[in-house]
């Protein structure tokens, strides 16, 4: 079996034309504008052409259902400006652009239009009861004319009437010089020149009355001023400081007079009935006392040292007694004034004594001046209040009669000028010849061709957009952060009858066995782990069917499986074993845990009683020695493992092997296969390149143009009736194409 296994590789050669195609390595593109869009379309354009054809076809349809051009008919009128006086040159010409406004804004008035609809010819081709047109006819007329100014002509009114029914050729001129011709009926007449005199007349009258009440209320407001000031905050900012000072002394008064009461009673109620204070008591409360009371004693001793000098008759002594006798009679008197008018109080907390008048007379007139001068100034207060309410109650007066002045004089102003206008509303052209409006239709319908077609590509686009999903083989380069393309698989039924389509399969393996092994040198990778984003994408179908296909070319290879929760490489293998790569890591052993298959070549290490819990005994150094181990006995080891989102061996695994093969099946998530690859770079592992999954027969078409000439295979259906290993039905393809092979050589 080895032999015929062998020969396989010589009876699928690579086809010329698809080698360079296969091999070539794919870079990152850069995604520009029509590369996106070409992206999100492909596939789609087809029913993009139809959608496009049939929206277009609907937007020329509406362009050119849009109503038929109208009937159009001209009118020019002119207001052009008064000659100034030199004092009014700068309010002219805002004033005449203001007339300008009014009369565009009388010429489309309600009035204006029903006047001209009772004109005699508008009747004759449009007609209505009574006197007065109906406002259903009034509304149409008014939506059909316009008024504006034209440009670069600010001097020129343009009077336009538009009119799409049958007889709208015969009407339009009408129309326009019905409308000028009612609006000089109406406004250019001696009536309304009139009641603009009139109308100025009454500004004037309420100008000069506004004048004459300013005047009044400006005299009283200079005599208010002139009183009080004009400062209103400054005068009762000095009033209100008073009334504060005011208020402190009559507080500090009410105080005294209060504390002297308490003071006095209370020493009435310990004092012995004639009782009188001695001068030393009086001088320790009165610093005068005190003064006299050493005087006395200054003159008692030189009485003293005179008398026993020079004697008591001496001219001396008499001189100093009669000092020293002055001296006592005047302390005396003070002494008697002193109890007549005080009495001294000493306080509780030890402080000083001082002395407290017997008589509150004088504090109670303080009191009661300071608390009328209070009332005072709160009266003064009061009344700069009003007056200052009054000064700002005139300011307001005077800056609204101001205000009535002004306008009133502007109201003068634009009334005068406005009947000074009366007479330049000057008609160039009542009404142009008919002619047909502007056909906006072609225009319209190129519109809708761009724009209906362009819709639904847009939601074709948005479409894609919304389905961020792997589509075709060749995105799985581009958009992968510009890894290699090893290749694509096709999407092979469960049961696999067709010979070709299983020899197309074969051939898809075998080219990317054959890009792993010219990516690298023969001792530079030969461990591979094969691994995808998501489950389902087909890494277990892949790993058993490059095992098969390096067999086939007589390299001994060892196929890993160490998914621990799928097992896929196990079942299919149809390998029963307790023990597997984790005894085989554990214990240090490969041989004893490898399991031979019914291919020469291809030797298994099954997954064992390994489970997910299981992940967790796994170590990088454990693996590692495994592999190197592997290594001794094996040319090419590949691993199947887990999703590398999913499972904790799968990182494991990658980053201890040589180069990592990323499956992709069409239909996968772009962003989840990008995180995929973000994690690969994270953990340092290698990437071999991607392998496109499940590709459609358009895929071969692009990227294995020379498939078509294989070898056609002219019998056998690719099953043989053995019931060993349940390959899958891509292992089957390249296991089948490898006996046929092998007959064939036979």
């Amino acid at each position: 079996m080895s032999q015929e296994i062998q020969l396989a590789n010589q009876t699928l050669p690579l086809q010329p034309a698809v080698l360079p195609t296969m091999l070539a390595p794919a870079g990152p593109i850069d995604a520009t504008p029509l590369m996106r869009m070409h992206r999100l379309l492909r596939g789609r354009y087809g029913l993009a052409v139809v959608l496009a054809l049939i929206g277009a076809a609907c937007g020329v349809a509406a362009g050119i259902m849009l109503p038929k051009p109208a009937w159009e008919s001209v009118g020019l009128v002119r207001v052009n400006p008064a000659v100034p006086s030199p004092h009014e040159m700068d309010p002219v010409t805002p004033l005449h652009d203001q007339i300008i406004a009014n009369v565009m804004v009388e010429l489309k008035a309600e009035r204006t239009i029903r006047q001209a609809m009772t004109n005699a010819d508008w009747k004759a081709h449009r007609p209505f009861p009574g006197d007065m047109p109906p406002p259903e006819q009034v509304i149409e007329f008014t939506k059909n004319l316009t008024v504006k100014q034209v440009a670069n002509a600010p001097q020129m009114i343009q009077v336009t009437y538009d009119d799409s029914r049958k007889d709208g050729k015969d009407v339009a001129q009408i129309a326009v010089s019905a409308v000028i011709n009612a609006y000089h009926d109406l406004w250019g007449t001696h009536e309304f020149s009139d009641e603009l005199q009139r109308k100025i007349d009454l500004a004037r009258k309420d100008m000069n009355n506004a004048d004459l009440l300013l005047g009044a209320a400006q005299a009283k407001l200079d005599a208010l001023t002139q009183e009080v000031g004009d400062s209103e905050g400054a005068v009762l900012g000095v009033r209100e400081g008073n009334k504060l000072s005011l208020q402190h002394s009559l507080a500090e008064a009410q105080h005294l007079m209060t504390q002297s009461q308490q003071d006095m009673e209370r020493h009435q109620a310990g004092m012995k009935a004639g009782h009188g204070y001695t001068a030393e008591d009086i001088a320790t409360v009165d610093t005068m006392m005190a003064a006299r009371l050493t005087g006395l004693i200054t003159a008692k001793i030189e009485l003293e040292m005179a008398a026993a000098n020079e004697g008591e008759r001496n001219r001396d002594y008499v001189t100093k007694r009669s000092n020293f006798e002055l001296r006592q009679a005047d302390i005396n008197r003070e002494v008697d004034r002193f109890n007549e008018t005080y009495f001294i109080e000493t306080r509780t907390d030890g402080s000083a004594p001082f002395k407290v008048p017997k008589d509150f007379n004088k504090l109670r007139q303080l009191v009661a001046q300071l608390t009328a001068e209070i009332k005072k100034e709160d009266d003064n207060i009061q009344e700069l209040h009003t007056r200052f309410a009054t000064i700002n109650h005139l300011k307001a007066d005077a800056d609204r009669l101001r205000a009535e002045r002004d306008e009133n004089q502007r109201l003068i102003h634009e009334l005068e000028f406005q009947k000074a206008m009366g007479g330049q509303f000057q008609v160039i052209d009542e009404g142009s010849i008919p002619q047909p409006a502007s056909d906006r239709r072609p225009v319209f319908a190129a519109l809708g061709f761009l724009g209906g077609a362009a819709v639904p590509i847009g939601l074709l686009m948005l479409l894609g957009l919304a389905n961020p999903r792997y589509r075709f083989s060749d995105e799985a380069s581009t958009d992968t952060s510009g890894l290699n393309l090893l290749g694509i698989l096709p999407d092979l039924p469960d049961r696999l009858s067709d010979p070709e389509q299983a020899s197309i399969a074969a051939h898809c393996v075998h080219q990317i066995r054959t890009m792993l092994q010219i990516s690298g040198g023969p001792e530079e990778r030969r461990v591979f782990a094969v691994t995808s984003a998501a489950p389902g994408d087909g890494k277990t179908s892949l790993t058993l069917a490059l095992g098969l296909s390096y067999a086939a070319c007589g390299t001994r290879t060892l196929l890993i499986d160490c998914d621990l929760v799928g097992a896929g490489l196990t079942a299919r293998m149809n390998v029963s074993s307790p023990e597997g790569v984790l005894e085989a890591i554990a214990n240090r052993s490969l041989a004893e845990y490898v399991r031979g298959t019914d291919v020469a070549d291809v030797s298994i290490l099954p997954v064992g009683a390994a489970q997910t819990l299981h992940a967790s005994t796994l170590s990088p150094a454990a693996l590692r020695r495994l592999i190197d181990e592997a290594r001794k006995q094996y040319d090419t080891i590949l691993i199947d493992t887990g999703p590398i989102l999913g499972s904790i061996e799968a990182s494991l695994v990658c980053a201890a092997a040589d180069a990592v093969v990323l499956t992709v099946a069409r239909g996968q998530q772009r962003p989840l296969v990008e995180r995929a690859i973000n994690h690969l770079t994270g953990i340092g592992a290698k990437v071999a390149g991607v392998v496109f999954n499940r590709a459609q027969s358009n895929d071969f078409d692009r990227s294995i143009s020379g498939v078509s000439s294989l070898r056609s295979v002219s019998s056998g259906n690719g099953h043989n009736g053995h019931e060993g290993p349940r390959y899958g039905t891509l292992g089957r393809a390249v296991h089948s194409n490898s006996r046929r092979a092998d007959i064939n050589e036979g």
